[in-house]
């Protein structure tokens, strides 16, 4: 039995009725109680919902020390091929380090859509370029608690403070990769950002959109909101921008 944070930091999986699912991923030390608002919502919209909690997250900070980005790449892929089991169409929706996952696999699972939600291409600290060597000493980061959502939000507020040093290499590694990957997404693309996000540099947003190799893309830029803005107070812009975004996508042959 897996010990959670709480109930809300466990996967979630919600079947839909319009043949289309998607893939929604968490953030690099987040849970998807981050999604508890966003995927009941493109639910009651007809698509399937696949939220997995990914390898040592949602947990104890601890069990994150014992994983790396392949087992969090790994768990994102089992999510998107079970709805292609299913003879759904796919969508990848990512927040944060969820967003560099998508990018990483839409040139293998050739999703209908892709949407990043503050997705780092350039972060605010510079504590990544130590990670190499400062876990020796320093195996664990204790970070800086932040304030959770001053409305009923603040109900899936739940994610680490702190993490394990080493992997911030694991998530610079990623995000190189999805750099690399931008120009091999061809699905139309639908990025959001926020001005204020205190951990992604808002540059990102136009790194990715600016690199990929999709023909339909665009940015929609959120104003207020924090780094996970899914529990901020432009998320019902979000999911309407996520929800229009899925609903354009061309239809399959």
């Amino acid at each position: 039995m897996v010990d959670l944070l709480h109930p809300h930091a466990e996967g979630f999986s919600l079947p839909g009725t319009n043949g289309e699912g998607v893939v929604l991923l968490h953030g690099w030390t987040g849970s998807p109680a981050h999604l508890r608002l966003i995927g009941p919502f493109l639910n009651e919209n007809g698509y399937s919902v696949e939220a997995p909690r990914l390898p040592g997250h949602g947990t104890h900070v601890t069990a994150m020390e014992q994983t790396s980005w392949r087992d969090w790449l790994r768990a994102a892929g089992e999510a998107a091929q079970s709805i292609l089991d299913r003879g759904e169409e796919l969508h990848l929706v990512g927040l944060s380090m969820g967003g560099i996952l998508s990018i990483l696999m839409a040139p293998t699972f050739d999703p209908a859509t892709v949407t990043t939600i503050n997705a780092p291409m350039r972060v605010q600290a510079r504590l990544g370029r130590a990670a190499g060597f400062l876990h020796r000493w320093k195996p664990f980061h204790e970070g800086e608690i932040r304030e959770p959502p001053a409305d009923e939000a603040a109900d899936y507020w739940h994610q680490y403070d702190g993490f394990p040093t080493r992997t911030i290499h694991d998530l610079f590694l990623l995000v190189r990769g999805a750099r690399s990957a931008l120009p091999q997404v061809t699905a139309p693309l639908l990025v959001i950002q926020s001005k204020v996000d205190e951990t992604v540099r808002p540059i990102s947003a136009e790194i990715i959109h600016d690199r990929a190799g999709s023909i339909q893309k665009r940015i929609v830029w959120l104003e207020r909101s924090r780094h996970v803005a899914l529990l901020d107070t432009e998320r019902n812009v979000i999911h309407g921008e996520v929800l229009r975004h899925l609903g354009a996508a061309p239809a399959s042959a």
